[in-house]
């Protein structure tokens, strides 16, 4: 529970002309403290709406970890979570410890809860969907989507009991909360790092507010001129690829894992005629039974391909389960499952229909599948597939943002885009889409890498410290070409 501090020790009230809202400021608890830092933490009391301002409010809850130097920089560095629909607050603990704390040592760090998520008011999770955790786990492929969608059906309506406009959570609200928090704090001038859904925010930040920015660090570039629930397919196709010319490359791998393109695929074709079933006792959970499908397991591979640590896993994982040995792999996939339930939701859905399901209303499955026939089936598997997308976002999508939410952004900021080639979800090629509009960038793809670059390799984080240095100059990069290859388990 975070503890205020007194409305009248702190509080304060600020018109800001770019910004356009008032900020009343009050102090908290800090949930995490980052050892050996100094930190403090509160509320910004904004418009739900900015709109008509007043028709409700959100409070925003933001960490201010200060930097160890007698004289830090007047720029601080400003976090942007993914998702949407993350905490900052809850992976500052861990994205500090990975490589936020690099750029401690002259400058604040500022971590944001977007508004919906972490301790923010108020908040759009589903708890509807931790309570039946154990329904979603054990449901069978063909009854996936409509399981989830019935879940988030009753969270909105719990959600909209509560009086919430939910058209007024959309990319363009949170970047006019995060600047009003920043000027509450009396900062001026920051540098932005935007990872995934984030670096999406902080484009939006680079259109809207480009006198406030003195540099931009998009990590997994997600443009606002993307179409994920259309790309996804052909871009987890491409990271598969990847994974399996990796594999075969290696002579370890390939002697221990040959073939292991054909074995996936026909492991999936068979496990869908006849799902396997594992039955596994999570730490303080009781016996669950997953049924795994070839569609399951495909989703499982997805997400396996963010991370460098699960990446090394994957060949193993496919040959136990092809030869009948399904309990690894049905733990590290229900550790996948289970972290989605972390996930505002409400927040994600209401974002994500808003500003992306309408940017397409036309979407190609029939190209895709031309391409991809053997994804027919998983298609439809995911609740934001195409047998159940348009029924979701009717209920988290009051109307479509204007166009200019999918337009691509043009702005001479400066700007560091990191790509990482295993990437299933934002590719290299998303940054190549986001850089063509980009005047004063810098782009690096680093091989042997997911989702989430900084956190996954020190040379990322070398090129970004080079980079806020001198944001105008071209940094090192000397150390991608040494990044080993993987070394598969």
């Amino acid at each position: 529970m975070i503890l205020r501090l007194g409305f009248a020790a702190i509080a304060l009230c600020l018109a800001f002309a770019d910004a356009g809202a008032q900020g009343i400021h009050d102090s908290a608890d800090c949930v995490v403290k980052p050892a050996g830092y100094v930190t403090r933490c509160g509320y910004v009391t904004l418009p739900q709406d900015y709109a008509e301002p007043r028709a409700g409010k959100v409070e925003i809850y933001y960490s201010l970890i200060q930097s160890r130097s007698s004289e830090p920089k007047p720029d601080p560095l400003v976090y942007l979570v993914g998702g949407p629909g993350s905490s900052g607050s809850q992976l500052l603990e861990t994205s500090f410890r990975a490589y936020l704390r690099a750029f401690a040592g002259d400058r604040h760090i500022i971590v944001i809860d977007q508004r919906g998520t972490g301790f923010s008011n108020p908040p759009l999770y589903c708890r509807e969907a931790l309570f039946r955790l154990d329904e979603i786990l054990q449901s069978h492929h063909a009854e996936h989507a409509e399981l989830l969608l019935e879940i988030l059906t009753d969270c909105h309506s719990r959600l909209s009991d509560k009086g919430l406009r939910f058209a007024a959570f959309h990319s363009q609200n949170i970047a006019r909360d995060v600047v009003n928090v920043l000027l509450t704090l009396d900062f001026e001038e920051w540098n932005l790092v935007g990872v995934s859904y984030g670096s999406r925010l902080a484009l939006s930040m680079m259109r809207d507010y480009p006198g406030r920015l003195r540099s931009v660090i998009l990590d997994s570039v997600y443009p606002p001129q993307a179409d994920i629930y259309l790309d996804a397919y052909y871009h987890g196709e491409r990271a598969l690829a990847v994974l399996f010319d990796a594999c075969a490359a290696s002579a370890s791998c390939n002697e221990r894992y040959p073939n292991l393109e054909f074995v996936f695929y026909q492991l999936y074709e068979r496990l869908n005629l006849e799902p396997a079933q594992a039955a596994i006792s999570p730490p303080g959970y009781k016996e669950l039974n997953i049924p795994i499908s070839g569609y399951r397991l495909y989703d499982w591979v997805f997400s396996w391909l963010y991370d460098v640590d699960s990446i090394e896993l994957i060949p193993r994982l496919i040959y136990e389960l092809a030869r009948g040995d399904s309990r690894d792999a049905a733990l590290v996939g229900v550790i996948h499952e289970a972290s989605m339930t972390g996930l505002s939701l409400g927040m994600h859905y209401t974002v994500q229909c808003q500003e992306e399901y309408g940017s397409a209303p036309d979407r190609d499955y029939a190209a895709m599948l031309a391409d991809f026939p053997h994804l027919g089936g998983f298609a439809a598997y995911p609740v934001e597939g195409r047998a159940t997308l348009g029924r979701l976002c009717e209920l988290f999508r009051e109307e479509a943002r204007p166009p200019l939410a999918n337009t691509p952004v043009r702005s001479d900021v400066p700007a560091l885009l990191l790509s990482g080639d295993y990437d299933p979800i934002t590719p290299p090629a998303y940054a190549e889409s986001a850089e063509a509009t980009l005047t004063a960038s810098f782009s690096y793809v680093l091989p042997h890498v997911g989702h989430g670059v900084l956190r996954s390799h020190r040379c990322a984080v070398r090129i970004a410290l080079a980079f806020i240095e001198a944001p105008r100059r071209e940094p090192d990069s000397s150390c991608v070409a040494a990044i080993p290859a993987l070394e598969f388990d």
